[in-house]
This record gives C-alpha cells, sequence and structure tokens, in this order.
C-alpha cells in the first residue's frame, strides 16, 4: 500500500472517530506536509518530511510529540534495552498501531506526568544513539534540584 493510501485511509477512519483537521500544512520545495488531527483524547499527526511519511502522537496539549513506537515502548512496558535496539518502524506499522490501539492510546493520554514519561523514553534512547552520558539531563534541565 503506497503511502498515500495510508494517509487517506487514516485520515478517513480518524474523521469516522470524531477527528478534525485542525492544521494543515505544505511546503512543494521539499514534499514536506502536516496535518493535525484532534480527538477526544489525543492528537494525531500525519507528517511527511522530504517525501517520506510518518505518525506522530500526542497527549490532549499538544506536546511532546513523539512516534508511535515510544508510546508503545511505555504501553507494553518495554525494557529499554530492548527499545535501544529497536529499528525506527515503517509507515505502515506506525498506521496500524494508531488503528488498533486507539482507545488505549487514548486513555493513557490522560495520565497526568504522561508527557514527562513519554519525553524521559526519548531522551534515554537519544543519548544512547548519540553516546552521551546516559545521566545527562534533557535539554533545558540543568540536572541540580533546587532545594527550596
Amino acid at each position: 500500500m503506497s503511502g498515500q493510501d495510508l494517509v487517506s485511509g487514516l485520515t478517513g477512519w480518524l474523521t469516522e472517530r470524531g477527528f478534525s483537521v485542525t492544521e494543515e500544512r505544505q511546503d512543494g520545495g521539499f514534499e514536506n506536509a502536516l496535518l493535525r488531527f484532534v480527538g477526544d483524547g489525543c492528537e494525531v499527526y500525519l507528517i511527511r518530511e522530504r517525501g517520506e511519511w510518518g505518525v506522530s502522537l500526542a497527549p490532549p496539549s499538544g506536546d511532546p510529540k513523539l512516534p508511535p513506537r515510544i508510546w508503545r515502548y511505555y504501553m507494553d512496558n518495554i525494557p529499554l534495552g530492548v527499545a535501544l535496539i529497536e529499528q525506527a518502524e515503517s509507515f505502515e506499522s506506525e498506521v496500524s498501531f494508531v488503528r488498533n490501539r486507539l482507545h488505549e492510546i487514548t486513555a493513557v493520554a490522560q495520565c497526568e506526568d504522561i508527557g514527562d514519561r513519554l519525553v524521559g523514553i526519548n531522551w534515554a534512547i537519544v543519548k544512547d544513539r548519540l553516546g552521551l552520558d546516559p545521566g545527562m539531563p534533557p535539554p533545558g534541565q540543568s540536572g541540580f534540584r533546587d532545594s527550596h
């Protein structure tokens, strides 16, 4: 199935489930595009960068936007050691994840600290891939706690 077929199929499927497109952008020069779908419990982003489609998911606040595999690692309690050796998923598998687990994604997206948890998983993977110190705090955090 082509990327465009997957986009069309997921667009219709999300719309049938009450999601609406709240943002749509295209940049012809690099074949970039963004479709933002907002539903009751989460946001789904279809992103095309340099002609390649991908999916990002976000809690209702819209932040953080992360790929489905990060959500899957959290939802399935996948150990970091396993997550570190997995490769990026295909667009088709990302679309399947959204279709098969939307109710779970929506429920997890309601957790108060879901953003921090997902960012923590993503940051651990980024540090490993870049060979950074495992104890290094995420950008914007000094690593020092205020004692007040």
